[in-house]
């Protein structure tokens, strides 16, 4: 157990000097090798721990939605629209995503039901003030969620362990980063190729301001650890006893495992070959997997599962 930890910890310090060095690579490397597998793994992990919770017409619902998004973000491909009204419809699609959801919430206590609300109204004052900003801090907030699925899953001294190591993975260390005690100059050369891809994490208003390149580093340590947990810890911790209420027939592993490393490979070779528009197509079975989380983790503060068990027990 020792080694192990140490290894991990051993890893996560080799991504953060890899992320302060060379946030580009690292950003662009991780989204082409890791992205698909990862937004693949989550629905599956997602629709196998919650689906026996939502429900097959909860499911369904919640569905139109997100069709919407994804319909938007195609919208985008083929360059119909502003980036702003695009980012405006979005979000109000997500709101009515949280709204799906907010009968369930409500009928399991004041505590959910708060909670449905904040996320709604969140989305709506999105709407109303810089919804393209807003979504890329979304982007960037999005890569905290595997913290959420963790504290659901676990119970006991596994999750305090989780949480607390959480705490310092995703929260302390991206704040190091972003404070740029660590961080070297670069190149002009670099600095502008990082420039033109600041988008990804930080909203356009600031990107003059010092911070940005400090965000965008910290963004992309957040998105390697992101990848990291959903595809290597969440299959192993699996849907549990709820696994039998998915709503869709997923293949088996090694298949699954198979059919999503064959379609990264594909990818993989659509970025070097146009990241941007290899990047695009992405983003729209990507944002799917993003909206689905906020509604998915209300429900799962209002719906409590069949089998809660620990760490261990999953590895048993």
């Amino acid at each position: 157990m020792t080694g192990r930890v140490a290894i991990a910890a051993l890893c996560v310090a080799a991504i953060a000097f890899a992320a302060v060095s060379a946030p580009l690579e690292v950003y662009v490397v991780s989204l082409a090798l890791f992205g698909l597998p990862h937004v693949a793994t989550e629905l599956r992990y997602v629709d196998e721990r919650f689906g026996a919770r939502m429900g097959t017409r909860l499911a369904r619902r919640l569905a139109i939605p997100l069709l919407g998004i994804a319909l938007v973000r195609a919208l985008a491909i083929a360059g119909v629209g502003d980036a702003t009204t695009r980012a405006a419809v979005e979000w109000t699609l997500g709101a009515a995503s949280i709204a799906v959801v907010l009968p369930l919430l409500a009928s399991r206590g004041s505590t959910p039901a708060v909670l449905g609300a904040l996320a709604l109204l969140v989305a709506v004052l999105a709407v109303l003030t810089d919804p393209f900003a807003a979504l890329v801090l979304f982007a960037l907030a999005h890569n905290l969620t595997p913290l959420g699925f963790l504290a659901e899953r676990l119970d006991g001294p596994s999750r305090r362990r989780a949480m607390l190591v959480g705490a310092v993975v995703f929260l302390a260390i991206p704040a190091v980063i972003v404070c740029g005690v660590a961080s070297p100059g670069l190149p002009s050369d670099r600095a502008d190729a990082l420039a033109a891809q600041l988008a990804s994490f930080v909203p356009i208003a600031w990107h003059e301001h010092g911070f940005a390149f400090d965000l965008f580093r910290a963004g992309a340590f957040l998105q390697c650890l992101h990848y990291a947990i959903v595809i290597l810890v969440l299959p192993r911790l699996g849907g549990g006893g709820e696994a039998s209420g998915a709503c869709c027939p997923w293949p088996v592993p090694k298949r699954f495992v198979a059919w999503i490393g064959a379609s990264a490979a594909l990818f993989a070779v659509g970025y070097v070959l146009s990241f941007t528009g290899t990047r695009a197509t992405y983003g729209v079975v990507a944002a799917i997997h993003a909206w689905l989380e906020i509604p998915v983790l209300l429900v799962a503060c209002a719906v409590a599962p069949r089998t809660v068990p620990t760490l261990a027990g999953a590895r048993a």
